[in-house]
């Protein structure tokens, strides 16, 4: 939340692009999942943080959805919704199949890990890089978009 805060100082705003498996399995209830993503809209904006939209694909991992990721499906959707450039887009993930999902929408990608490096990831020509969390991101988020000497 104190990187996404310093960031929306910067002017930054956020969509959530998110796999619900447990939607398809049945172990939990879509209205659920609505009112834990109301929440944390809600919390964020709270704090400053304007996020735009969330996308959530419900879809079990062997359905073949091209929503969910790593399938470009939501990306596109986001894209058109919200008119922005995907090839100018930092998409940021904590897990392999995020880094799969920017690669396959032409976005660059920001993985947030202490395990895997980049080494471990599929090439991207976008941009590509590791940190362990989101704020130690945050000065190379604004060097990539050119804002690394306004703060």
């Amino acid at each position: 939340v104190a990187a996404m805060r310093e960031l929306a100082a910067d002017g930054f705003r956020f969509i959530v692009i998110t796999n619900q498996a447990g939607i398809a399995l049945g172990v939990v209830d879509p209205e659920e999942v609505e009112a834990i993503h109301r929440s944390m809209v809600d919390r964020l904006s709270a704090e400053g943080i304007e996020v735009l939209d969330v996308y959530l694909s419900p879809d079990h991992w062997d359905s073949g959805s091209t929503t969910r990721k790593p399938a470009p499906g939501l990306f596109h959707e986001a894209s058109a919704t919200h008119r922005f450039r995907l090839d100018q887009v930092l998409y940021v993930g904590d897990d392999e199949r995020d880094c799969r999902a920017a690669i396959n929408a032409g976005c660059g990608m920001v993985l947030l890990s202490d395990e895997i490096t980049l080494e471990d990831l599929p090439a991207n020509r976008r941009h590509c890089s590791v940190h362990r969390n989101l704020m130690e991101a945050v000065d190379m988020v604004r060097g990539y978009y050119g804002l690394e000497g306004e703060r």
